[in-house]
């Protein structure tokens, strides 16, 4: 059974006449009651009553009628949402990236590409650390990723943009007063820190082995919201992506006195589908506007 044979039914029901059918067809009338006659032996029954003046439906043309226009409908929605989903404007966003980009880049890219398409479902995954997300990724898991520049080899590695990182400092803090920080003037204090299996975690420590210092830790966390947070209130300071800094706590932010950045980029093992394609736009002007 082909949709064009239901298609065809269907304007023979609407018209009531197989001729007045095969002219809005533009078909002729033989091979119009061929592909009813098809469709009829296919069902099992009659579904038409031929009569000198027209057709009428029979008991079980009335109900093949009813799911005849159903079926077609469906099927034309499916086409409309496929052409959309081609063109980047329906269907489902699956991606993964790490908590910290998930609480910093993430919202806002993802905020101003659904207010243009409100059908679109997105389905999130976060990781702890960036050998976590890159893994699971490889698994295919994902339609794509978002993190730092993956250490093995996928099918599409784009590079999209930039984060800088900040460091947080308690409400009142001397060092405020400064446009940026030396962190070697902090080796003293103790500091706001994130677990281990945490994959900011890693860069705190490339910062404190770089200008000498092991500093105690006053408190780990597994948030970057939490560590901003814990920061301001006086727990110690922490050093965390700009991005994740909300605006309200951004005056508590200074630079690196010796600047640090993180590429990042999107990657995955099949080409980025085109839905995402206009996501990863809005992603890369978040990266580019300036946060402070």
């Amino acid at each position: 059974m082909r949709l064009r044979q239901l298609t065809y039914f269907v304007t023979v029901a609407d018209h009531g006449s197989i001729r007045k059918a095969a002219d809005a067809l533009f078909i002729a009338q033989p091979s119009l009651s061929a592909q009813l006659a098809a469709l009829e032996r296919e069902v099992g029954g009659p579904l038409l009553n031929r009569q000198a003046r027209g057709v009428t439906l029979t008991p079980a043309g009335r109900v093949f009628l009813r799911e005849a226009r159903v079926t077609l409908a469906a099927a034309e929605r499916a086409k409309r949402f496929a052409t959309l989903a081609l063109g980047g404007e329906q269907g489902d966003l699956r991606f993964a990236t790490v908590l910290s980009i998930a609480a910093g880049l993430v919202p806002d890219a993802l905020l101003a590409w659904r207010s243009r398409r409100p059908g679109v479902r997105a389905f999130l995954q976060e990781y702890r650390s960036s050998r976590e997300l890159e893994r699971y990724t490889a698994q295919g898991l994902h339609d794509f990723a978002v993190g730092p520049k993956p250490s093995t080899a996928f099918e599409v590695t784009e590079f999209i943009g930039s984060e800088e990182f900040v460091v947080v400092l308690p409400q009142g803090d001397e060092l405020l007063s400064s446009a940026s920080v030396d962190i070697a003037r902090l080796g003293d204090r103790p500091w706001v820190l994130f677990s281990r299996d945490h994959g900011l975690s890693s860069i705190h420590d490339d910062i404190f082995a770089t200008v000498g210092i092991a500093p105690e830790s006053a408190v780990f966390t597994s948030q970057t919201d939490v560590a901003v947070r814990l920061a301001t209130v006086g727990l110690g300071p922490t050093i965390v992506p700009d991005n994740v800094v909300p605006p309200p706590l951004r005056r508590f932010a200074r630079s690196l006195a010796t600047p640090l950045t993180r590429d990042l980029y999107v990657y995955g093992t099949a080409p980025v589908p085109n839905l995402a394609k206009a996501f990863l736009d809005e992603l890369r002007n978040v990266c580019a506007a300036p946060k402070r």
